[in-house]
């Protein structure tokens, strides 16, 4: 009875009245009363694509997937909820995925029939973000902030930065000390700003320990040699790094 009435309350929530289902609740429920999975997802293709050709986007609508959730979840069953879950996942992959709405309400009813472990594996595959474009320009904009890291490296030591390898309480060799200073994570964070922000835009980077001595000295000269300001708010204070000085007068 619950999981009846939670997938009625997903066709409720997302669509006020039938007839705005650009399908058929009677077609859905024939594709949804098909016994073969593969059967019913070329069923349910060939209904997108005569749809596609007659102008309308050829993907199912939000009210639609709850339709297609509401004609499995009748059966009160585990099995059903899994194959009705199955469907919606093959025959939106390839569009627009399947809505929030939805995703969250197949989590629901799995936990309501006893299903945790597949609740949770919903919510993960909807928050892992898809593959394509997004992820690619993602890891180039990492890519291109390390890039950066190094770059400034180089800069700054031609601007009489010596790294304060004091810093570093790892028994590792100086070479492996000078570069473990040079990724400390406020670095890496005004890496990713001056590659993320035009010319001149002052960079504001929060961080929840004390800046270290060797970063204070290599942040002025950063902000030298790019022009920026920079403002980096530790545990302690406020620093405003501008034209090679900070405001704190290198004591905090």
């Amino acid at each position: 009875r619950c999981a009846t009435a939670d997938a009625t309350s997903v066709a409720g929530s997302v669509s006020t009245s039938d007839t705005q289902c650009r399908l058929d609740r009677d077609e859905l429920r024939g594709v949804c009363q098909e016994p073969d999975l593969e059967g019913a997802v070329n069923l349910l293709d060939e209904m997108l694509r005569r749809r596609g050709g007659n102008g309308s986007s050829g993907q199912l609508a939000p009210e639609e997937q709850a339709a297609v959730l509401q004609c499995y979840v009748d059966a009160l069953s585990l099995a059903s909820l899994r194959r009705g879950h199955r469907l919606l996942s093959k025959s939106t992959s390839r569009y627009s995925g399947i809505a929030a709405p939805i995703v969250h309400r197949i989590a629901t009813l799995y936990c309501k029939l006893g299903a945790p472990a597949d609740a949770r594996r919903v919510l993960e595959g909807a928050s892992r973000p898809a593959p394509g474009k997004p992820a690619d320009a993602a890891q180039a904009k990492r890519k291109e902030a390390y890039e950066k890291v190094r770059e400034l490296h180089e800069e700054i030591r031609a601007a009489g930065y010596v790294p304060d390898t004091r810093f570093v309480l790892h028994d590792i060799d100086e070479a492996a000390k000078e570069r473990a200073l040079m990724y400390h994570s406020e670095r890496l964070a005004i890496a990713f700003g001056l590659v993320s922000t035009p010319p001149g835009t002052p960079l504001r980077v929060m961080k929840n320990l004390r800046i270290c001595g060797d970063c204070h000295s290599a942040v002025k000269l950063i902000a030298k040699v790019t022009g920026r300001e920079i403002i980096v708010r530790d545990n302690k204070r406020f620093h405003h790094f501008k034209d090679g000085g900070c405001s704190c007068g290198d004591y905090w």
